[in-house]
Protein backbone atom coordinates (compact mmCIF):
# COMPACT_ATOMS: atom_id res chain seq x y z
CA UNK A 1 0.00 0.00 0.00
CA UNK A 2 2.87 2.41 0.79
CA UNK A 3 4.30 1.79 -2.69
CA UNK A 4 0.96 2.54 -4.35
CA UNK A 5 0.47 5.62 -2.17
CA UNK A 6 3.88 6.87 -3.29
CA UNK A 7 2.97 6.49 -6.95
CA UNK A 8 -0.36 8.24 -6.42
CA UNK A 9 1.24 11.20 -4.63
CA UNK A 10 3.78 11.55 -7.43
CA UNK A 11 1.11 11.53 -10.13
CA UNK A 12 -1.29 13.83 -8.27
CA UNK A 13 0.67 16.00 -5.79
CA UNK A 14 -1.27 18.47 -3.66
CA UNK A 15 0.93 21.40 -4.68
CA UNK A 16 4.45 21.92 -5.94
CA UNK A 17 5.99 24.67 -3.77
CA UNK A 18 9.48 24.47 -5.23
CA UNK A 19 10.67 27.50 -7.18
CA UNK A 20 11.76 26.40 -10.67
CA UNK A 21 15.34 26.85 -11.83
CA UNK A 22 14.04 28.06 -15.19
CA UNK A 23 10.54 28.94 -16.37
CA UNK A 24 9.77 29.91 -19.95
CA UNK A 25 6.92 30.17 -22.41
CA UNK A 26 6.27 26.92 -24.23
CA UNK A 27 6.79 27.35 -27.96
CA UNK A 28 7.00 24.78 -30.74
CA UNK A 29 9.16 25.24 -33.83
CA UNK A 30 7.60 25.30 -37.29
CA UNK A 31 9.08 21.84 -37.90
CA UNK A 32 7.47 20.55 -34.68
CA UNK A 33 4.12 22.04 -35.69
CA UNK A 34 4.26 20.37 -39.11
CA UNK A 35 5.24 16.99 -37.65
CA UNK A 36 2.47 17.33 -35.07
CA UNK A 37 -0.14 18.00 -37.76
CA UNK A 38 1.02 14.96 -39.73
CA UNK A 39 0.89 12.79 -36.60
CA UNK A 40 -2.58 13.95 -35.51
CA UNK A 41 -4.03 12.83 -38.84
CA UNK A 42 -2.21 9.50 -38.76
CA UNK A 43 -3.38 6.05 -37.76
CA UNK A 44 -0.76 6.13 -35.00
CA UNK A 45 -2.53 9.00 -33.23
CA UNK A 46 -5.91 7.25 -33.51
CA UNK A 47 -4.35 4.01 -32.24
CA UNK A 48 -2.96 5.56 -29.06
CA UNK A 49 -6.07 7.55 -28.26
CA UNK A 50 -8.10 4.36 -28.61
CA UNK A 51 -5.68 2.48 -26.32
CA UNK A 52 -5.86 5.24 -23.69
CA UNK A 53 -9.65 5.24 -23.91
CA UNK A 54 -9.72 1.47 -23.37
CA UNK A 55 -7.25 1.68 -20.48
CA UNK A 56 -9.31 4.42 -18.83
CA UNK A 57 -12.42 2.23 -18.82
CA UNK A 58 -10.43 -0.81 -17.74
CA UNK A 59 -9.02 1.10 -14.75
CA UNK A 60 -12.52 2.26 -13.79
CA UNK A 61 -13.44 -1.42 -13.57
CA UNK A 62 -10.37 -2.22 -11.48
CA UNK A 63 -8.54 -3.88 -14.38
CA UNK A 64 -5.10 -3.20 -15.85
CA UNK A 65 -4.01 -2.67 -19.44
CA UNK A 66 -0.93 -4.02 -21.18
CA UNK A 67 -0.85 -1.25 -23.79
CA UNK A 68 -0.60 1.93 -21.71
CA UNK A 69 -1.32 2.53 -18.03
CA UNK A 70 -3.89 5.13 -16.98
CA UNK A 71 -4.33 6.27 -13.35
CA UNK A 72 -7.49 7.92 -12.01
CA UNK A 73 -7.93 10.73 -9.52
CA UNK A 74 -11.12 12.09 -7.97
CA UNK A 75 -11.79 14.59 -5.18
CA UNK A 76 -14.39 17.22 -4.31
CA UNK A 77 -12.40 19.90 -6.15
CA UNK A 78 -10.66 18.01 -8.97
CA UNK A 79 -10.91 15.01 -11.24
CA UNK A 80 -8.12 13.71 -13.39
CA UNK A 81 -6.14 11.04 -15.14
CA UNK A 82 -2.43 10.36 -15.50
CA UNK A 83 -1.03 8.51 -18.51
CA UNK A 84 2.24 6.70 -17.87
CA UNK A 85 4.83 6.72 -20.66
CA UNK A 86 5.44 3.45 -22.46
CA UNK A 87 8.47 2.47 -24.52
CA UNK A 88 6.04 1.29 -27.21
CA UNK A 89 5.94 4.92 -28.39
CA UNK A 90 8.69 7.47 -28.91
CA UNK A 91 9.23 10.46 -26.63
CA UNK A 92 8.16 12.70 -29.53
CA UNK A 93 4.89 10.78 -29.94
CA UNK A 94 4.24 11.19 -26.21
CA UNK A 95 4.81 14.94 -26.49
CA UNK A 96 2.45 15.03 -29.46
CA UNK A 97 -0.13 13.26 -27.30
CA UNK A 98 0.24 16.02 -24.69
CA UNK A 99 -0.30 18.74 -27.29
CA UNK A 100 -3.19 16.86 -28.90
CA UNK A 101 -5.06 16.76 -25.58
CA UNK A 102 -4.85 20.57 -25.52
CA UNK A 103 -6.18 20.77 -29.08
CA UNK A 104 -9.03 18.41 -28.16
CA UNK A 105 -10.08 20.75 -25.32
CA UNK A 106 -10.09 23.72 -27.70
CA UNK A 107 -12.30 21.76 -30.11
CA UNK A 108 -14.99 21.02 -27.51
CA UNK A 109 -18.50 22.38 -28.21
CA UNK A 110 -18.01 24.56 -25.11
CA UNK A 111 -15.83 27.67 -25.47
CA UNK A 112 -12.37 27.25 -23.91
CA UNK A 113 -9.25 29.36 -24.35
CA UNK A 114 -5.61 28.57 -23.77
CA UNK A 115 -4.71 30.70 -20.75
CA UNK A 116 -1.01 29.80 -20.61
CA UNK A 117 1.55 27.32 -21.92
CA UNK A 118 4.94 27.13 -20.22
CA UNK A 119 7.88 24.93 -19.35
CA UNK A 120 9.55 24.81 -15.92
CA UNK A 121 12.65 22.95 -14.74
CA UNK A 122 12.94 21.88 -11.09
CA UNK A 123 16.03 20.58 -9.32
CA UNK A 124 15.06 17.64 -7.13
CA UNK A 125 17.31 15.68 -4.77
CA UNK A 126 18.49 13.12 -7.32
CA UNK A 127 17.11 14.34 -10.65
CA UNK A 128 15.86 17.27 -12.69
CA UNK A 129 12.11 17.40 -13.31
CA UNK A 130 10.75 19.27 -16.33
CA UNK A 131 7.05 20.12 -16.47
CA UNK A 132 5.44 21.36 -19.68
CA UNK A 133 2.00 22.81 -18.99
CA UNK A 134 -1.12 23.83 -20.89
CA UNK A 135 -3.73 25.62 -18.77
CA UNK A 136 -7.18 26.20 -20.27
CA UNK A 137 -10.16 28.12 -18.92
CA UNK A 138 -13.80 28.53 -19.98
CA UNK A 139 -14.69 31.62 -21.98
CA UNK A 140 -17.84 33.57 -21.18
CA UNK A 141 -19.81 36.25 -22.97
CA UNK A 142 -19.23 34.73 -26.41
CA UNK A 143 -22.96 34.26 -27.08
CA UNK A 144 -22.10 30.64 -27.68
CA UNK A 145 -25.32 28.68 -28.19
CA UNK A 146 -24.33 26.00 -25.69
CA UNK A 147 -23.37 28.61 -23.07
CA UNK A 148 -26.75 30.33 -23.44
CA UNK A 149 -28.55 27.01 -23.25
CA UNK A 150 -26.81 26.01 -20.01
CA UNK A 151 -27.05 29.40 -18.28
CA UNK A 152 -29.87 29.61 -15.73
CA UNK A 153 -30.98 31.99 -12.94
CA UNK A 154 -28.00 34.24 -13.60
CA UNK A 155 -25.48 31.46 -12.89
CA UNK A 156 -22.72 30.78 -15.39
CA UNK A 157 -21.95 27.30 -16.68
CA UNK A 158 -18.44 26.24 -15.74
CA UNK A 159 -18.47 23.42 -18.29
CA UNK A 160 -15.74 21.05 -17.01
CA UNK A 161 -13.96 23.70 -14.92
CA UNK A 162 -10.39 24.87 -15.47
CA UNK A 163 -8.28 22.24 -17.20
CA UNK A 164 -4.60 21.64 -16.53
CA UNK A 165 -2.54 19.36 -18.79
CA UNK A 166 1.07 18.60 -17.82
CA UNK A 167 3.86 16.62 -19.48
CA UNK A 168 6.35 15.51 -16.84
CA UNK A 169 9.91 14.51 -17.76
CA UNK A 170 12.62 13.15 -15.47
CA UNK A 171 16.19 14.00 -16.52
CA UNK A 172 14.90 14.75 -20.00
CA UNK A 173 13.02 11.45 -20.39
CA UNK A 174 9.20 11.28 -20.58
CA UNK A 175 7.49 10.01 -17.42
CA UNK A 176 3.75 10.73 -17.56
CA UNK A 177 1.04 13.13 -18.72
CA UNK A 178 -1.41 14.47 -16.16
CA UNK A 179 -4.81 16.00 -16.97
CA UNK A 180 -6.83 17.65 -14.19
CA UNK A 181 -10.22 19.35 -14.32
CA UNK A 182 -10.46 21.76 -11.40
CA UNK A 183 -14.02 22.61 -10.40
CA UNK A 184 -15.35 25.97 -9.21
CA UNK A 185 -17.11 25.93 -5.82
CA UNK A 186 -18.93 29.22 -6.17
CA UNK A 187 -22.60 30.20 -6.27
CA UNK A 188 -21.88 32.19 -9.41
CA UNK A 189 -21.46 28.93 -11.30
CA UNK A 190 -23.60 25.93 -12.08
CA UNK A 191 -22.30 22.47 -11.19
CA UNK A 192 -19.56 21.19 -13.47
CA UNK A 193 -20.37 18.77 -16.26
CA UNK A 194 -19.28 15.15 -15.61
CA UNK A 195 -15.56 14.47 -15.94
CA UNK A 196 -16.38 11.16 -17.62
CA UNK A 197 -18.11 13.12 -20.38
CA UNK A 198 -14.98 15.22 -20.88
CA UNK A 199 -12.82 12.10 -21.24
CA UNK A 200 -15.22 10.59 -23.75
CA UNK A 201 -15.22 13.75 -25.86
CA UNK A 202 -11.45 14.23 -26.00
CA UNK A 203 -10.45 10.58 -26.47
CA UNK A 204 -13.05 9.47 -29.00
Amino acid sequence: MDFLDGIFKKLFPKRNKTIPLIKENLKRSEKDKLEFQIWTSSGDARYWFARIHESYHAKKQGLSSQDIDVHLFASAASNGIAITYTNAMSSKQFRFLFDKLKESILQLPYPYKLYTSDRAHYERVNYVETIEKHYLKPVYGTNNEVETELKTDGQLPQFYGNILIEHIQIDGEPSFIRLLANIYSDRLFLDALPFEELIEKILK
